[in-house]
């Protein structure tokens, strides 16, 4: 189906949030928000957003579990959160006052997979989406002012998950998972023996899929990505085969005939469990964070090796701002990265009572 185009308050220990949010340097910066999705103590389920003087701005209460957030640069203030799948919501928050601004529902055949990206003039959403009877994976394009659906494209395979836009802004690349899912078995997955992962891209004016590389093993589902200004694409896997198997789970694209394995000893790829999720890439350091593996690991993009890790227990969420990199964790703790050295530099942890989701995104002050 074408549709055409034209057709919380939550308890905090402000003081030592206010430690972490303060500012690398002196030189006045834009203020900033760091929002997630996150449970408070009772479970229920959230969307917050911090300033950096340590005051929750305000929390929303969300339907079910959210996954990532993007913010809306024309609107400062305001983000966008996404469910878990396979639910079929979306809410546009206005943090500045606690309120939900826009509810966005997936179309009656499809769910949303947990991330969306604007286009580069701001003027289309993305999001991938799960077609989920016919086993294909979808990218949604709606109008960004008022998220009708303008049009879908074949994600270039199934179950597309993390996507980002090419500098360009002519393409997308897509994380499709290769997983097989169904809401009527929510968290099942239906094909880990003949799944197809792959890392696509996709034209965004015309929907074709440009070019679709699968990594080494099939059962090596790609799940998140980050993008450098140079265009180099850094992909985080999740293995879905035998405990004991140890495959490497970071990946590079930067127009190779294939995915570029990036180095590390077998005692590495073990410690990491078979799974990453955030991915950040700064100052020729990528960081990617292992939840089941309980530390964040750090990657060097020039030689595509290992290059140290800090143990931080079920971390996830990772962000830039201010010069520091910023991590969080599903037991509430913030931590903060010295930003000249976030390997073995000094750090700084705080201690919240909400435990974070996967992800964390830096928006602009409302």
């Amino acid at each position: 189906m074408t549709i055409n185009r034209r057709q919380f308050m939550l308890g905090v220990s402000q003081a030592a949030l206010a430690t972490w949010f303060m500012p690398a340097c002196t030189t006045q910066k834009p203020e900033q928000w760091l929002v997630s999705t996150c449970n408070n103590q009772q479970g229920q389920t959230m969307a917050a957003a911090i300033t950096r003087q340590g005051e929750i701005v305000s929390s929303v209460k969300l339907p079910t579990r959210g996954h990532d957030s993007l913010a809306l640069p024309k609107k400062p203030g305001h983000a966008l959160v996404f469910c878990r799948r396979p639910d079929r919501f979306a809410v546009e928050i206005d943090f500045s006052n606690g309120k939900i601004t826009n509810n966005i529902q997936s179309q009656t055949d499809s769910h949303f997979y947990g991330h969306g990206v604007l286009s580069k003039d701001g003027q289309y959403l993305y999001t991938t989406e799960n077609l989920y009877d016919k086993k294909r994976g979808l990218i949604v394009v709606r109008d960004a002012h008022n998220y009708q659906v303008l049009d879908r494209f074949d994600s270039g395979g199934v179950g597309p998950h993390e996507l980002a836009l090419m500098p360009d802004g002519n393409a997308l690349v897509i994380a499709n998972g290769g997983i097989e899912t169904h809401p009527k078995q929510p968290r099942k997955k239906l094909n880990l023996t003949e799944m197809q992962p792959n890392l696509s891209y996709l034209d965004v004016a015309s929907g074709k899929v440009l070019s679709s590389f699968a990594p080494p093993d099939n059962q090596l589902s790609i799940r998140h990505l980050t993008i450098s200004p140079n265009g180099a694409v850094y992909a985080g896997a999740q293995y879905q085969g035998k405990k004991s198997t140890i495959q490497p789970l970071v990946f590079a694209h930067h127009g190779e005939d294939n995915l570029q394995a990036f180095s590390a000893s077998q005692t590495q790829w073990f410690k990491m469990q078979q799974y990453t999720a955030s991915l950040l890439v700064k100052d020729g350091l990528l960081c990617v964070s292992c939840p089941r593996g309980s530390h964040l690991s750090f990657w060097d993009i020039a030689t595509r090796e290992f290059v140290g890790q800090q143990i931080f227990s079920d971390v996830s969420g990772l962000a830039y701002s201010n010069g520091n990199l910023l991590a969080s964790s599903g037991k509430g703790l913030l931590k903060k990265l010295n930003h000249a050295n976030p390997i073995t530099g000094p750090t700084s942890i705080s201690s919240l009572t909400l435990k974070f989701d996967n992800h964390m995104t830096m928006i602009d002050a409302g």
